[in-house]
């Protein structure tokens, strides 16, 4: 990290220093914008294990049950797009507010459901305003967080997708032990709206973006935001002052190139690396089947001989707390052992995991034995492991950081909208084809699991040690990417011509630009 040479009035130790506290404090609030999704996982799992759930909406299976899970990403598909048209125009805390509010109006809608087209709409609209959060939460934490702290506090960021998990396992798993009634499942579908809440109060006291700020002529404003967020309110400190040029210099660039349209992500070989990677999290979030166990573990464990409500709500709720535990591992080891690392060893170690899964599952089928059903079970811990040290943090702080600004919900949008396409498709099939197929439908997973490992292997590049403006631009410096290249073409002032000189490692036909973009003086 360039950056840690520059003089900053913060202490070493962030828990030591005011101004840092705060700035975690700020950053971390935004984790519970994705609390949503997790708590839904573990809820379908769990509701399909309460008999009230079952009968009241006549034990629904196959078609039935696969739409009642996809109602919730199908509109997901187009929302993300007005999310991110919102950011642009009013601001991130506005597109987290309008997300927040109408959560919890479909959280209320579910609760207090009378038929299955009235739950179905609750998700449809829980399902709709999740991405103003969840999209708009990793953009502006990654804008306003530390540049020491970023890359934890970033890739932490989806880790908490498995709070959201516990709280529905375990909160289901409570409710086997309550009087029979519908309350069963109408309080842990009235709790999803606990968590856009928290985030509507936290909005109160973060701040804007300042690249946001910056982005709409509020420059004064942003530098404030730096200085009190980096530097304990010094607007001459020597960081902010660098993070406050670098911004600047990094916006000037993007306006003389125009490069903030959806279509600009196929004009140069940068930004259609960076496409193909925003594709590949975004459809491999589930199909490196994870979707399986996230949201029909039920259907899963009978195939194996498990049946008993508790026990199956019990497995839910521990590989939830495993899976956060897991989660937080990778995340704070990203910036040690590298991106690349985690997204190598996690997809290889899932594929490992899937085989096994298919041959107990197999063998089982054959010659039911009870050992082999319960040998399913650690299969299953250990795949989550590997998923979660890779593929639960980085698919969006992965996507947010190699993003430039103009660029980051735009591109986030389209991860987002593609994931919606892909759980959608997948959540509908999976109850069908494990019904149809039973445990050979695995192996379509292991193929499925090998196909990202090479895609990972050739198109991700690591982004360690790097800051955020200069991890945009690192796609545009090759394949593979030369943080070498970036660090000089920010730490010299950096032009055009060098950046368009970068693109032509890939493209030498393109014609390379000589128009300077000009330091931002302080």
């Amino acid at each position: 990290m360039h950056f840690a040479s520059l003089k900053n009035n913060t202490h070493e130790t962030w828990y030591k220093d005011a101004g840092l506290r705060k700035n975690v404090w700020h950053c971390v609030g935004f984790y519970f914008a994705v609390f949503y999704l997790g708590f839904d996982a573990s809820l379908m799992n769990g509701l399909q294990a309460i008999p009230q759930w079952q009968e009241y909406f006549n034990h629904p299976s196959g078609n039935i049950l696969g739409l009642i899970s996809a109602s919730l990403f199908l509109p997901a598909i187009i929302t993300p797009f007005a999310a991110s048209w919102i950011n642009g125009r009013w601001g991130r805390k506005w597109c987290l507010a309008i997300g927040s509010t109408l959560l919890i109006l479909g959280a209320f809608l579910n609760a207090f459901a009378k038929d299955l087209g009235t739950f179905i709409g609750g998700r449809v609209i829980i399902g709709a305003a999740g991405p103003f959060g969840k999209i708009t939460g990793i953009a502006l934490l990654q804008e306003l967080a530390h540049p020491r702290l970023r890359p934890y506090v970033a890739t932490a960021y989806y880790s908490n997708y498995y709070v959201g998990q516990i709280a529905a396992a375990w909160f289901c798993y409570g409710t086997l032990s309550w009087a029979p009634t519908e309350w069963r499942w109408r309080a842990p579908c009235l709790f999803q709206a606990f968590a856009p809440l928290v985030v509507l109060v936290h909005l109160l006291f973060v701040p804007e973006s300042p690249r946001w700020l910056i982005d709409h002529d509020r420059s004064e404003q942003a530098l404030k935001v730096l200085a009190d967020e980096h530097a304990n309110g010094d607007q001459d400190d020597e960081l902010v002052r660098y993070e406050y040029d670098e911004i600047c210099r990094a916006l000037q660039f993007e306006k003389e190139n125009n490069n903030a349209k959806y279509t600009d992500f196929l004009k140069t070989p940068g930004n259609r690396r960076r496409l193909l990677v925003l594709v590949t999290m975004g459809t491999g979030s589930n199909w490196v089947g994870n979707g399986i166990i996230a949201y029909y573990l039920s259907p899963a464990l009978k195939l194996v001989g498990i049946t008993d409500a508790g026990t199956i709500a019990g497995i839910n709720g521990g590989l939830a707390v495993w899976s956060l535990f897991w989660a937080y591992a990778g995340a704070m080891s990203a910036e040690r052992v590298g991106r690349r690392t985690l997204w190598i060893t996690g997809t290889a170690g899932m594929c490992c995991a899937y085989v096994a899964i298919t041959g107990l599952s197999g063998a089982f089928a054959t010659n039911p034995s009870h050992s082999l059903g319960i040998a399913v079970i650690p299969m299953m811990y250990i795949f989550k492991i590997f998923y979660c040290i890779s593929w639960s943090p980085l698919p969006f702080a992965y996507g947010a950081e190699i993003l430039p600004y103009n660029l980051r919900l735009k591109g986030l949008s389209i991860e987002l909208s593609v994931q919606s396409v892909a759980l959608a498709f997948n959540q509908w099939v999976n109850p069908v084809a494990l019904q149809a197929i039973a445990w050979k439908y695995y192996i379509v997973y292991i193929g499925v699991i090998a196909m990202y490992l090479v895609l990972i292997l050739f198109f991700f590049p690591e982004t360690r040690g790097m800051s955020i403006e200069e991890v945009s631009v690192l796609f545009d410096t090759g394949r593979k990417g030369d943080p070498d290249a970036v660090a000089r073409q920010f730490q010299h002032g950096g032009s055009d011509k060098e950046r368009a000189l970068a693109e032509d490692i890939d493209d030498p036909e393109k014609e390379a630009q000589t128009a300077t973009v000009t330091r931002v003086e302080k």
